[in-house]
């Protein structure tokens, strides 16, 4: 139980209609009645939760209403009294407020002290509080619904169901030890490494969910490619809102891949442009026509292939692939991937020659490709839509995908291990025979490593790195 009282702002930074300051601690009311009054001053003795109305009193001159959420412990987050005062989102008038609380005996809370307070006091467990680290870190709905998934325990209770299943068996096996002498089965070798196999398949499931969603602690990558001067880095320009890549009628112009930021509706993602693909050994083919004996051209072409290798790597990694190429010199992509096929220059043509040009690539490549202007805009929301629809039907989904961090992910492996080396000795010995020994400090090592997940054992160490990742007033 923690003696002293901390205080935060909990609301996001920066200036909004609300801003929340968050006390928990025995002297969070005691705190808070310097400078909150309430409108029924008997309301600070009710039980339970509750929602106060009355005025925020600072200094001698400041006065404005507010309201107050209290949370009695235990009923709270932290498990402490909880007091939450509520008053427009000013950060000037937020720094008073907590001016005032301090003054009345609370503390500075550090990053992540609340939901430490709440894990210690025994309301979380490590899981539920890596959701909660999760959750301030998401940038999408797919990160935000996989860590909603931790803190909610999906995978506290696979941990907790695995580790009573061990603790049951090393009991057996244990019990089999000590009444090795008498004529007495406590379990069979048989049953013991089928009940080891299910554990084991349980715990592979929770793994195996964790490495499905991997790819959400980084915002999905979308690659723009295509010919040279098809218009990829004006597109970009569009998309992004910033003047990232310079444009050019001149083709080559690109050469690095160059990447940015784009908001979609379903969360973030990194928008890459690059240097224009030459196929079919177009590179040396451009470059050969010119004299092999300037030294300028040989320098030219070992740089247009390394861009070009450059733009293949890139593509090679993306989530998402948008072909780019013009209406007015159209240009299939290569079959070696799916392909979102954008025809830009809508503007550059006529609308009998756009549709000439359509056909013809969706006869090339049987896609039908989105028609738009990356220099005036047409078209450019509807090619958002798609991306945004394209990234979120292939982000992971199922009431079983969560996300771990490298620390937890690795005691879950090794809880795994220590399951298959003690079915590797029971198969080969019998439960109460030679090996049992072995199996038994086996099934202890799995359990512990699973305690772990669930913060039953001293992991201090694993905790500080944890709540390093958060935010002052969570």
């Amino acid at each position: 139980m923690y003696i002293d009282t901390i205080a935060a702002v909990s609301s996001p930074p920066g200036a909004s209609a609300r801003g929340i300051v968050r006390l928990s601690g025995p002297r969070a009311i005691e705190a808070a009645r310097g400078c909150f009054c309430p409108n029924d001053a008997a309301s600070w003795d009710g039980a339970g939760h509750s929602r106060l109305e009355g005025r925020l009193k600072l200094g001698q001159r400041l006065e404005l209403p507010a309201s107050a959420f209290l949370f009695r412990a235990p009923r709270s987050y932290t498990r402490e009294d909880v007091l939450e005062i509520h008053v427009p989102g000013s950060p000037g008038l937020l720094a008073l407020v907590m001016d005032a609380l301090l003054a009345a005996g609370a503390r500075p809370a550090e990053a992540g002290e609340f939901t430490s307070r709440a894990l210690h006091n025994g309301a979380l467990d490590l899981m539920r509080a890596e959701g909660v680290a999760e959750m301030i870190h998401a940038r999408s709905d797919g990160q935000l619904r996989a860590a909603r998934r931790l803190l909610d325990g999906a995978l506290s209770r696979d941990a907790d169901a695995a580790r009573d299943e061990l603790d049951d068996l090393r009991a057996l096996v244990e019990a089999a030890l000590d009444f090795a002498d008498e004529d007495i089965e406590f379990i069979s070798r048989d049953e013991l490494v089928e009940r080891l196999r299910r554990v084991a398949e349980r715990l592979s499931t929770a793994a195996a969910s964790d490495q499905r969603v991997e790819r959400l602690a980084e915002p999905p990558r979308i690659v723009l490619a295509g010919p040279p001067n098809a218009g990829k880095s004006t597109l970009m320009n569009r998309l992004t809102g910033v003047d990232r890549a310079i444009c050019s009628p001149l083709a080559g112009t690109t050469r690095d891949v160059l990447c940015a930021s784009i908001t979609l509706p379903h969360g973030e993602a990194m928008l890459c442009d690059t240097a224009g693909v030459f196929t079919g050994g177009a590179a040396a083919e451009r470059a050969d026509g010119r004299s092999d004996r300037d030294a300028a051209v040989m320098s030219e072409r070992g740089v247009t292939q390394r861009a070009d290798a450059a733009a293949r790597r890139a593509m090679e990694s993306a989530e998402l692939a948008v072909w780019v190429t013009s209406l007015d010199d159209p240009v299939a992509p290569p079959r070696d991937r799916s392909w979102q096929v954008v025809a830009n220059k809508r503007d550059a043509v006529t609308d009998d020659q756009a549709a000439l040009a359509a056909e013809r690539l969706e006869r090339q490549c049987g896609i039908a490709p989105l028609l738009i202007s990356a220099l005036t805009g047409a078209g450019c929301d509807a090619l958002r839509e798609r991306m945004d629809e394209r990234l979120h039907l292939s982000t992971p989904e199922g009431p079983d995908v969560v996300v771990l961090s490298a620390d937890l992910r690795h005691a879950l492996s090794e809880a795994a291990a220590c399951i298959e080396r003690a079915v590797e000795l029971a198969t080969g010995h019998d439960a109460a025979g030679a090996g049992a020994e072995l199996i038994a400090a086996e099934l202890h090592g799995a359990a512990a490593r699973l305690a772990r997940l669930t913060g039953g054992t001293d992991v201090e160490e694993l905790y500080d790195r944890i709540f390093s990742r958060f935010c002052i007033g969570k």
